[in-house]
């Protein structure tokens, strides 16, 4: 049976595994590039933030709601690079946006959850010394 024939390769749209990678890819590629900034930016909070206890409570509450839209895009990445891949093989064609877009996507995960930890913990412990 060849790929012509197959009635899964032909429901498949031909550029959508594409473009399901490609939107995965760049997903992906902004949370892995973020993680470290936001890393350096916490420690740039530590030290010369204003230590006023509603200014340090503001950093604490606006930081926990910030830390989880990437993890919202890294995950919706994953997803989209999951499902151009599968698109993709069921089209029969190669995939490197796709791995790519995964590859990106989990580190870019990885890399954000230390960068949230680091986040949270500095504002935490500013709320501790403020009090």
């Amino acid at each position: 049976m060849d790929a012509s024939s197959d009635p899964a390769v032909q429901r498949v749209p031909p550029y959508r595994g594409t473009e399901s990678g490609l939107a995965s890819t760049f997903l992906g590629a902004v949370v892995f590039l973020a993680s470290p900034v936001v890393a350096i930016l916490a420690t740039q909070v530590w030290a010369f933030a204003d230590r006023t206890p509603n200014v340090v409570l503001l950093h604490a509450w606006l930081a926990r709601f910030a830390v989880g839209i990437p993890v919202l895009l890294a995950t919706g990445g994953l997803w989209m690079g999951a499902a151009g891949y599968r698109d993709a093989r069921r089209a029969g064609q190669p995939a490197p946006l796709a791995v790519a877009g995964l590859l990106l996507s989990g580190v870019g995960l990885c890399g954000w959850v230390l960068a949230g930890i680091v986040l949270l913990n500095t504002t935490e412990s500013m709320l501790q010394i403020s009090k």
